[in-house]
């Protein structure tokens, strides 16, 4: 196994190379709904998922204060 490092400043790695597989370092990762960050800060995550709530309340809002919700309007 052979593998190379390519740095920019002290302790950070911009690229990894192993054998035939190059990977590169990025600021921010969406995985499976979540979003990483190489400064593992939540601030990113939070005001994402703020966005997502206020957006699925704001298209909702007017099935939500319907007078006369029925079972299948509800589910």
């Amino acid at each position: 196994m052979h593998f190379h490092l390519r740095h920019i400043a002290k302790n950070i790695i911009v690229s990894l190379k192993i054998d035939n597989f190059a990977f590169e370092s990025v600021e921010n990762l969406n995985y499976q709904g979540f979003i990483l960050n190489a400064d593992n800060k939540m601030n990113t995550e939070i005001a994402e998922r703020i966005a997502k709530g206020n957006k699925a309340h704001y298209a909702n809002v007017k099935l939500i204060k319907s007078k006369f919700p029925t079972k299948h309007n509800k589910m």
